[in-house]
């Protein structure tokens, strides 16, 4: 899953959000004012407030392909936030985002648990033109008789090469009940501020007897190694 940053909210915006939080409101971005807050949690690092939030969490089970007693499917959708709050914080660097699950099953035979999502494989493509120079009067400039031209940036084309799944991960069952922690995505980012979308990452458990359940978490590691979780409440599939 490839992580995108957003840069550039400086000390006005970190004491907006540092305001909301209070309230235990985080901002995000444009068009994210309503969402729904489900978990949030903040520690302190090198005298700046770090803040994660978990947001418009919804996990939804589905029957699994092939109709296996022993299978459980899900879909995950939602947002995950971080806010770094303080002086420099638009110039913080090296900082890290996970995004996983604490997973939980009652028994299994020979089971695992995997995760996969899809991620376009998007080329850009940008083209340009060279235009003749002209002075003020229209007339082509000329050099050794020879006209001059300039570049002009010419049209961005975008072209989506694959849609298949780019990632997965997993994990092996033990056949007696267990936890495991799986970090599903993870990428560095600098800067203040970072959200990730979480659309439809599916999920999948074979070989389970009874439930399986799940807890989501976004984490921030800093570049000092300072790292703050915030887990969401459990879902039962």
């Amino acid at each position: 899953m490839k992580i995108q940053t957003r840069r550039g909210f400086r000390a006005a915006r970190n004491a907006t959000v540092a305001a909301a939080a209070v309230a235990g409101l985080v901002l995000g971005s444009a068009g994210a004012a309503g969402a729904e807050v489900n978990d949030q949690n903040r520690i302190v690092s090198n005298g700046h407030e770090v803040i994660v939030t978990q947001e418009d969490t919804f996990i939804e089970g589905v029957p699994p392909l092939g109709g296996s007693p022993l299978s459980r499917q899900w879909f995950h959708n939602g947002r995950g936030l971080a806010n770094i709050v303080g002086p420099e914080a638009a110039d913080f660097e090296g900082s890290t985002f996970q995004f996983g699950y604490q997973v939980a099953w009652t028994a299994s035979v020979d089971g695992s648990v995997g995760f996969g999502w899809t991620s376009p494989d998007l080329t850009v493509k940008s083209t340009t033109n060279f235009v003749p120079v002209e002075d003020e009067e229209g007339n082509p400039v000329l050099v050794d008789g020879a006209p001059v031209f300039r570049p002009e940036p010419g049209p961005v084309t975008s072209t989506v090469k694959s849609i298949l799944p780019q990632a997965t991960a997993a994990i092996e069952l033990s056949q007696a009940p267990g936890i495991e922690e799986i970090v599903v995505a993870e990428g560095e980012f600098d800067g203040d501020f970072k959200e990730v979308q979480i659309a439809n990452v599916s999920g999948a458990a074979t070989g389970v007897i009874g439930p399986v359940s799940l807890r989501p978490f976004v984490r921030v590691i800093t570049a000092n190694g300072d790292n703050v979780t915030t887990y969401g409440q459990v879902w039962t599939l």
